[in-house]
């Protein structure tokens, strides 16, 4: 029903058992130019059928018939073609009756004995319908739009030019957690910005209002609380007369991208941290090994008492430093440390005495340990690493205080137990757990902790790192770690490591071999550090070897041209000025080819001198005990096969 009622063909239904009213009807509207197609009913059986086989434009109705009246075809009609439009046209209706069947939906009442009314009540009926029609069919199109709008995955949202939302689709909801009955009527700014006012978010808005668009990232500020980063763009909606209307809003949610954005800069910012790491911790091991060499030294004069007290203070602090540059180093290349077989007990001392010294005063400290406890295999200073992540976040979460808990307990665990914790295998582990009466994580959160930069604290207090570094080093020992948590009532941190088993409690330590010593044969030193050149040439005379010092590789290929024939050990540093360990050991293979060379470095490079094709014996790493030294001396020289590098590689 696109078209008027006065420039198309009108399908009419007529009630009316007179047969001369019906043409008096047709005749009238015909006279008045409404061309129709009329379907007379004289009964109530002819009406209810012809209803039920066609749709009409319109309804003429007679209001008395025999056994059938004008109300009761109303209400058929009503229910069965509610949108068609019914004009009574009768000489017998009453002004009561004409009232109540408008209530009851006629659209007019026309009294036969005033004929002229009847045109001009069919034209406003149909037109009536007309509108109808169009208006529905343009809510049709609204609500389909709308749908559509609420499939998009993107915030939609319209404001007027007050800020007031007056539109919010399904996106929106989806996206910043509010439904579109909590949306609707606030004040965008409030509920997106929490009323904030920023020189961005103003800039946005005096762009839109005044070049009718504007696009770029913004950061809004979730149901929950959560920051959400979105590429918005807005467009400003005016009328027909071109004034502004409203403004639409599209926000796209990048909350994931700049999070992977900002992880790949904190990755970029690690890689450039190991290589500053790797040149930091060739100088400190350069500096560790002669403190380590020193402290043999002395332990064979006569020393006080407490002298020998404070040498071994000094040399455990600088075998720790040492290990402490392995652990950071290996961490920085990814790359597994080497393990021991460790009681767990002063890892767990050392840290109570660290919470008891440094945390703040209203946290007590308690330690309970199982006096049976296993010993387990791993890297100390990894395991410290795990610990006191984890009773930093448990500081963290006592802001007023609190008791922080450390314990170790034997555990077994069988198939029925493990397969319901991830990553666990049957056997049997050592169990050191942290506990705290802080404030509990919420159980939404407890499957996110151990995510790679996923962290609940400010962006100026953690990385994200620590959990998830923890959980990567319980793998790589063959454990798993646990969270218990409870809002408002504390957590608990649990480390599982395998037990070893067969090593007995009080089991005597091994005597500690005599370190082999020297027959007079001649070994030339190189490196650019004179205390490491002092150290390892008083070491090795020592234990009756000759020694040529160099402090550099084109001094040693001079040193080596003198006694060419008498040398047959070199032990050299890589990273030199100048001349390099690579080029000084291909110069000294070219010199003498029967030449044995110990590498002494502070960092991997056996991949690296296999690359260039340099032949080399053996490795040590800086820094080194006069042990590690003296051993790795006599096991080359003592290797008589020459031409083929030595399997030792020093740890």
């Amino acid at each position: 029903m696109g078209t008027t009622a006065d420039n198309r063909r009108v399908r009419v239904l007529h009630l009316e058992d007179n047969e001369n009213d019906h043409i008096l009807v047709a005749e009238t509207l015909y006279a008045n130019e409404l061309i129709c197609e009329f379907t007379l009913a004289k009964s109530r059986e002819d009406f209810e059928v012809a209803l039920r086989r066609a749709e009409y434009d319109l309804i003429i109705s007679d209001f008395t018939l025999p056994s059938y009246d004008g109300l009761s075809a109303l209400s058929f009609a009503q229910e069965l073609r509610h949108e068609t439009p019914l004009v009574f046209f009768s000489g017998s209706i009453g002004e009561d009756i004409a009232v109540e069947s408008l209530q009851h939906g006629a659209v007019d009442y026309v009294l036969k004995q005033r004929p002229s009314r009847l045109v001009p009540a069919i034209r406003r009926a149909l037109n009536n319908a007309d509108e109808r029609a169009r208006l529905q069919r343009a809510e049709q199109i609204i609500r389909e739009q709308g749908a559509l709008l609420d499939k998009a995955s993107d915030a939609i949202m319209v404001c007027d030019l007050t800020g007031q939302i007056i539109y919010w689709n399904k996106g929106a909801e989806n996206i910043f957690g509010w439904s579109a009955a909590d949306a609707l009527g606030k004040k965008v700014l409030q509920l997106l910005f929490k009323g904030i006012l920023t020189p961005q978010i103003e800039e946005t808005f005096k762009t839109a209002f005044g070049h009718d668009e504007w696009g770029g990232e913004l950061q809004n500020v979730g149901k929950d609380g959560r920051r959400i980063f979105v590429q918005a763009r807005s467009t400003l909606i005016r009328d027909t007369q071109e004034r502004p209307k409203s403004l639409l809003i599209i926000n796209t949610d990048i909350t994931e991208r700049k999070q992977l954005e900002e992880q790949f800069l904190r990755t970029q910012r690690l890689e450039s941290l190991g290589a500053l790491v790797s040149g930091i911790a060739h100088d400190l091991n350069n500096t560790l090994t002669p403190i380590l060499i020193g402290a043999n030294i002395l332990h064979g004069e006569t020393l006080s008492q407490a002298g020998e007290s404070v040498l071994g203070t000094m040399e455990s602090s600088a075998k720790r430093g040492a290990e402490m540059v392995r652990q950071v180093l290996a961490f920085a290349r990814g790359s597994n440390s080497d393990k021991t077989i460790i009681r767990i007990d002063q890892l767990v001392k050392e840290m109570g005495k660290i919470i008891t010294d440094t945390f703040p005063k209203n946290i007590e400290c308690q330690i309970h340990m199982d006096r049976n406890y296993s010993p387990v295999s791993g890297a100390p200073t990894q395991l410290h690493q795990i610990l006191m992540n984890f009773c930093v976040n448990a500081r963290d979460s006592m802001p007023d205080g609190g008791t922080l808990t450390l314990a170790t307990q034997n555990v077994r665990l069988d198939a029925a137990e493990a397969v319901k914790i991830p990553g666990a295998k049957p056997g049997n582990y050592l169990c050191v757990s942290v506990a705290d009466t802080g404030t509990g994580i919420p159980a939404g959160l407890k499957e996110k902790l151990f995510q790679p930069f996923f962290t609940t604290k400010a962006a100026d207090k953690g990385t994200g790192l620590g959990l998830s570094t923890s959980l990567s080093i319980a793998k790589n020992h063959g454990g798993f770690i646990t969270v218990e948590s409870e809002t408002g009532r504390g957590s608990e941190f649990k480390l599982f490591l395998p037990a070893v088993i067969g090593v007995l409690e009080g089991e005597a330590a091994p005597q500690k071999p005599s370190l082999p010593a020297g027959n007079g044969q001649w070994i030339l030193i190189i490196d650019d550090e004179e205390a490491m050149l002092a150290l390892i040439r008083t070491t090795l005379e020592n234990y009756h070897y000759r020694v040529i010092t160099a402090a550099s590789g084109s001094e040693a290929i001079i040193r080596l041209a003198e006694k060419t024939a008498d040398v047959s050990l070199v032990i050299t540093d890589i990273e030199m000025p100048f001349m390099d360990g690579f080029a000084t050991i291909k110069a000294l293979n070219k010199f003498k080819s029967s030449l044995r060379i110990i590498v002494a470095t502070g960092s991997k490079q056996e991949n690296s001198l296999a690359g260039c094709g340099l032949k080399t014996d053996a490795f040590i790493y800086k820094p080194f005990t006069t042990e590690k030294l003296l051993n790795t001396v006599h096991e080359v020289l003592a290797d008589k096969t020459v031409g083929r590098p030595s399997p030792l590689l020093a740890a």
